[in-house]
């Protein structure tokens, strides 16, 4: 201090407002820093389950394809039997199984990583099989392999 009680330009104003400045600094980088982790945080978390629905999505959709190549394979002949469908089906039950003279609909249910959908496939005698997804899953059927056999042309 000088002689008429001002402080003199460029001196500090002591080690504990020199030491209080600094943490107010440190506190407010942290608090900042905190703020930028944890919105990257939500960010990235949103966009992780954003992904993984595009991912179970793309692999149910593929996994209901292969079933669909693995039945239009089965019924090349134009007639696609019990055994033809229990093979390309693998591990996999139907869900319903309707024949009649011109086709046959098998509905099963087919999953991708974590989703599961139900889709409708229709094998044609000339060989063609189509799938479509359907909006709910029927009740599966309580049916034997055998209990349903395809009609044998020329017979009634």
């Amino acid at each position: 201090m000088t002689s008429d009680g001002q402080q003199p330009v460029g001196r500090s104003f002591g080690p504990v407002a020199r030491t209080a400045g600094c943490l107010l600094m440190a506190v407010t980088v942290f608090v900042l820093l905190a703020g930028v982790l944890v919105t990257w945080f939500f960010f990235s978390w949103h966009h992780t389950a954003q992904s993984r629905n595009h991912d179970s999505q793309a692999a149910l959709a593929a996994s209901a394809d292969r079933l669909r190549s693995r039945l239009a394979d089965a019924d090349a002949d134009g007639t696609l039997t019990d055994r033809e469908i229990t093979e390309a089906l693998e591990h996999r039950s139907p869900r319903s199984l309707v024949r009649d003279e011109g086709r046959t609909v098998l509905v099963v249910q087919v999953a991708g990583y974590d989703w599961s959908r139900c889709y409708s496939y229709t094998a044609l005698p000339t060989g063609r099989v189509t799938s479509e997804p359907l909006a709910t899953c029927p009740s599966p059927a309580s049916r034997t392999p055998t209990s349903v056999n395809p009609p044998v042309k020329g017979r009634q």
